[in-house]
């Protein structure tokens, strides 16, 4: 038998969030409030996800017409962190720490929210790669007919 898990999406609309910004720290542990900035996909990573370098390269390179930001929990030794600055790299917005998975009720990673200008969830689920985090931003941004990170 196989299983079969299949992206998440809210009945009847998105979930209502209302999340403006993703808090928590920069990875070197100062306090960074990251604001949305229209359509924004949140990708959720951590230092021990064999798949989670591919989606942090995504967070770094980003998404054409959608934010990107990423979400890593804070290391148990503390930051600044060697593993985790190899993790992030030197690019893209980064948060770290629990508060911005417990924003989004996300319980871990691999994990990713796309969220309209609002901060409501259109659509969340594991992340499977950075393909399928990519067609299901695309799909979200035609439904709003365009570009719309401001």
């Amino acid at each position: 038998m196989v299983a079969r898990a299949e992206q998440l999406a809210a009945p009847g609309g998105p979930r209502r969030a209302g999340v403006r910004q993703i808090c928590g720290s920069d990875p070197k542990g100062r306090p960074s409030d990251v604001a949305l900035r229209g359509l924004t996909a949140v990708v959720f990573v951590k230092t021990d996800c064999d798949g989670c370098a591919e989606l942090a390269a995504l967070v770094r390179d980003g998404i054409d017409g959608i934010d990107v930001i990423g979400a890593v929990r804070a290391p148990r030794r503390g930051l600044p962190d060697a593993e985790l600055d190899a993790l992030l790299g030197d690019r893209g917005r980064w948060v770290v720490g629990d508060q911005a998975f417990d924003s989004l009720d996300v319980r871990g990673a691999p994990f990713f929210c796309v969220l309209d200008a609002n901060g409501d969830v259109l659509t969340e689920g594991l992340a499977f790669g950075r393909a399928d985090i990519e067609a299901r931003c695309a799909a979200a941004l035609a439904r709003r007919g365009g570009h719309e990170v401001a």
